[in-house]
């Protein structure tokens, strides 16, 4: 048995988001723990739960990528700049080295700002 919801009571409607509530969920753990109050907000109930379980994949992933030493991380990186500069070198083609560089940083700024709009839309 994984977590599931066992309680579910709306406590109002948003008033920065129209159409968005607030609900209060008691959730219970595989342990048979039972977690209360937690907050879920979504245009309705199924939404809240589903925006709930995505919060717990996303810190989930966060928590793994925050314990990754640094040294992981920066190896990494260095590994995907000598992919590019050998697809460079080998088709002598500059479009591997403008696009292995551009795409990080759309990559950023795409997941920055989808992050950003579903904070908002949290709300």
């Amino acid at each position: 048995m994984k977590k599931k919801a066992i309680r579910a009571e709306l406590r109002k409607e948003s008033k920065t988001f129209p159409g968005y509530f607030k609900y209060e969920l008691d959730v219970q753990h595989e342990d048979g723990i039972i977690e209360k109050n937690v907050p879920a907000y979504g245009k309705d109930l199924q939404d809240a739960l589903s925006r709930t379980v995505k919060q717990e994949k996303v810190e989930k992933i966060e928590n793994t990528l925050s314990s990754l030493p640094n040294w992981v991380i920066l190896m990494s990186w260095f590994l995907y700049l000598l992919g590019i500069s050998t697809g460079f070198v080998l088709t002598n083609d500059a479009s591997w080295m403008i696009g292995g560089l551009i795409f990080p940083f759309i990559a950023f700024l795409g997941v920055h700002f989808w992050s950003n709009y579903k904070t908002q839309k949290n709300g």
